[in-house]
């Protein structure tokens, strides 16, 4: 049967578009501004269809201890179905978050294709100076530091039953590891609260 093959291929496809919207070193990394990787809100699928949307945090979801955030980029995350790409951002532009979002066909199989959704955050953070494993999900890991032009950054891949995620915050200022930990446990209170 060709599904798993296929299933792992696209898992890697989809890790390699990740955190596009906060300027990622993968191979797939325009800028937020950028519509290459990130689709407009109306070309994105309805919440019906996506289901990851349905999850997806808005700006108002976001905790109070982050900085005041907009809503600067919503889409597919490489025009993939069921997935989503949130990208908030300060209105001086100095800091950005990325909320990825992949549904999988059920909570197994998103605890087996995590690896490369845990990969792609860690690339993010060219120099680690903290990791760590915080309680979000059924697997989650951390990692702190700064990214390849020097800015602060948190990064945070978890799976919460079906779906994998990421939270990347960068910043040209000091990066709140707690605050963007926040983000994601609230996250994933909202993919168990819809039994994703």
């Amino acid at each position: 049967m060709m599904l798993p093959v296929l299933r792992a291929a696209a898992t890697a496809g989809l890790a390699t578009t990740l955190l596009a919207g906060c300027g990622s070193s993968t191979a797939h990394s325009p800028t937020a501004s950028s519509a290459a990787a990130v689709t407009s809100p109306a070309a994105s699928a309805s919440a019906t269809a996506n289901r990851a949307l349905s999850v997806a945090l808005g700006y108002r979801d976001l905790p109070s201890a982050l900085p005041s955030m907009s809503q600067v980029g919503d889409g597919l995350l490489g025009s993939t179905p069921n997935t989503d790409a949130r990208v908030f951002g300060t209105s001086d532009n100095r800091t950005r978050m990325e909320v990825d979002l992949a549904l999988d066909t059920g909570a197994g199989a998103a605890s087996a294709d995590y690896a490369p959704y845990n990969s792609a955050a860690a690339k993010q953070v060219a120099t680690q100076t903290t990791t760590s494993t915080p309680s979000i999900g059924s697997q989650a890991n951390e990692y702190v530091g700064t990214d390849n032009s020097g800015r602060n950054i948190v990064a945070i891949a978890f799976v919460q039953g079906s779906v994998l995620c990421v939270v990347t915050y960068v910043s040209t200022s000091a990066a709140d590891a707690a605050a963007v930990e926040s983000v994601a446990t609230a996250q994933a209170q909202k993919i168990s609260a819809a039994n994703l």
